[in-house]
This record gives C-alpha cells, structure tokens and sequence, in this order.
C-alpha cells in the first residue's frame, strides 16, 4: 500500500473558505458599527396622509405612521381630528400594533364629514414600549 502525502488544496476550497471569511468579517462589522452607532431614545410617531377617498361609511383617510425615533414603539394610539379655528368637528382613533424604529405602517380612518372642509391633523397620542 503506498502512502499518500498531505493532499494538495484546490482552487475551488480556497475560493469558498474566502468567501466564508469576508461573510464572517461583513456580519462582525456591521454589528459593531451598529454597538458603536446605538441611539436609545423615545419613539418619534410622525404621520402623513396618503389619500383621502368617499366610501360607504364616510370619508376613508389613509395614512402612513413612521417611527423616525431610536426605539420601537407597541400599542400606537393615533388620533385624527377634523378641527375648525379651535373647534373640533369630528375625531377618529386607530391603535396601531407594532412600528419598528425606523420603519413606518400604513392605517386610516372613517369620518362623517368631508376632510377636505376642515384642517386634518393625525398624531399618535400614547405608546407602550415592548
């Protein structure tokens, strides 16, 4: 029986232990990019009308929520008010479940009146943190 010597390592296993090492190397630098980068601070809830739209039940206005804050933010209350000067005509709530930090959901509400005689304003009023 001959004996064989320490095989040779082909192109192929260098190619893909060399992929496996800038995989390892990639993951381990975005980790600590974002350790060193971490902001903690309350969630930011911003919203923005979509569309405005007449529906059955009334007038249907669509929104996005964005989380523009550091932290994730749970049990959303956002209230939409139809307002005139001081006066509000007509409010609408909608409890959001979940909006990651950075990241943004979609929603809307039902008013009785027409949006478009009035001043909107939509804002989250409380959160619970997760």
């Amino acid at each position: 029986m001959a004996e064989e010597g320490p095989r040779e390592i082909g192109w192929l296993e260098w190619g893909v232990a060399g992929l496996g090492a800038a995989i390892v190397v990639g993951v381990l630098g975005v980790l600590t990019h974002e350790a060193l980068t971490y902001e903690d601070g309350p969630p930011a809830i911003v919203a923005t009308v979509d569309d405005v739209s007449r529906g059955s039940g009334g007038y249907v206005v669509r929104f996005t929520a964005k989380n523009e804050g550091a932290s994730t933010a749970a049990e959303i209350l956002m209230l939409a008010e139809l307002k005139q000067g001081d006066e509000v005509l007509e409010s609408a709530e909608v409890t959001l479940d979940y909006v990651a930090r950075k990241s943004s959901k979609q929603a809307g509400v039902v008013f009785v009146r027409d949006p478009a005689g009035a001043e909107l304003t939509i804002r989250a009023t409380s959160y619970r943190k997760p």
